[in-house]
């Protein structure tokens, strides 16, 4: 890590259920959010536990490092099925309880805070913090509540009551940070137009350092799923509609992965979970890559594995609703699929797989994406 300057004075608070070690795409992604701030800010996190899901070991071969300046307060985990609904809902409010204490600790009126929006219930509980507190705050919104809630099939109770009292709560921000033009135009709607909360657009990035393209496969065409295997992801239906020749190859786990294995096609293989240190040989493995976004999931989430797919080399099959962020991406670049192409065939998903790498370098590399953080905190 390079130096920092010790005259900075200004604060900033990073506060998030998922930090590193824990190896979620968001723990990462915030882990070099807040490296990066250090150039600007006196940092400090507010975050849950180490590892979010205890099942899971920590990668030994990790390499990513935390500045030595960043200061961390860890919230104690609930020790609940997070597999389930009723487990998710009581560990949301209670690892909310235990992190707005924290806030409540450490953070003083003039620091800056950037929150990412899990576990939900502390958008509101910040918004409140923020008038009491006098402090300037920023949402990462990676997930649109209540709305997600239904695609997921979850009948809220008082879905109105929640809505309304999230709409507020997002108003009262200083910025929203949004991962696509889908995002945004959802949060204006839910805020109004105007210039407060203002909202930006930074999208994820793709880690083009330590995932290279790799020669594809020969024989079959492999088609592959890398990520949590849950229920909104739709891909029993992927499965339902694909062709005898392709093979479909599962990498991870996750509440639907028995289900799809109990289906026994002779052409679709699981492999388990792996690392983040495992991306490129996995990644490599294939000739196109699975993304799936739920229809209902309009501007509710961006899938950030897409970014690393482009880093590979390696064209998108997406299934989700039109106008969405990655379906806008993949028709206006010509890196893959929006629904089941007419034929298959090698030598254009490899032209496809070298227009996605030239994208993730010139756009969405992570030295791109983080300038844009400190251009807009």
């Amino acid at each position: 890590m390079g130096d920092i300057n010790n005259n900075i004075t200004q604060r900033l608070w990073i506060v998030t259920e998922l930090f590193p070690p824990d190896e979620t795409s968001t723990s990462y992604i915030l882990g070099e959010i807040a490296n990066a701030m250090v150039q600007k800010y006196n940092v400090g996190v507010i975050c849950g536990p180490e590892i979010y899901d205890k099942r899971k070991k920590l990668d030994v071969n990790n390499k990513f490092r935390l500045h030595e300046s960043i200061e961390i307060h860890r919230a104690l985990g609930a020790d609940l099925d997070k597999n389930t609904t009723k487990g998710k809902a009581l560990s949301f409010i209670l690892m909310s309880r235990r992190m707005i204490a924290l806030v409540r600790k450490h953070v003083c009126a003039g620091d800056k805070v950037l929150m990412v929006t899990n576990p939900a219930p502390m958008i509101p509980l910040m918004a409140r913090l923020k008038k009491k507190i006098g402090f300037e705050l920023n949402i990462l919104v990676h997930d649109v509540f209540p709305e997600n809630t239904r695609p997921a099939g979850l009948k809220l109770p008082m879905y109105s009551l929640f809505k309304h009292i999230f709409d507020k709560a997002y108003t009262k921000a200083d910025q929203l940070i949004v991962l696509g033009r889908d995002m945004a135009n959802v949060l204006e709607q839910k805020v109004g137009k105007g210039e407060n909360p203002k909202i930006t657009i930074i999208e994820n990035w793709a880690d083009i350092g330590n995932i290279k393209p790799q020669p594809f496969p020969e024989g079959k065409i492999i088609l592959e799923y890398a990520g949590n295997i849950g229920r909104v992801q739709g891909l029993d239906k992927v499965m339902d509609m694909l062709p005898e020749d392709v093979e479909l190859h599962f990498y991870g786990t996750g509440a639907m992965e028995k289900k799809l294995e109990e289906r026994k096609r002779k052409n679709v293989f699981f492999h388990g979970p792996y690392f983040r240190s495992q991306q490129n040989e996995v990644l490599a493995a294939c000739d196109i890559a699975l993304v799936t976004l739920q229809e209902g999931m309009y501007g509710l989430g961006v899938p950030s594995k897409t970014y690393n797919i482009l880093a590979s080399g390696r064209p998108v099959l997406f299934f989700g609703p039109k106008g969405s962020e990655i379906d806008l991406l993949i028709r206006e670049e010509g890196i893959g699929y929006c629904g089941w192409p007419e034929k298959w065939d090698r030598t254009t998903l490899i032209e496809m797989g070298r227009k996605a790498r030239v994208l993730a370098e010139s756009m969405y590399s992570e030295s791109v994406i983080l300038d844009k953080f400190l251009k807009a905190i």
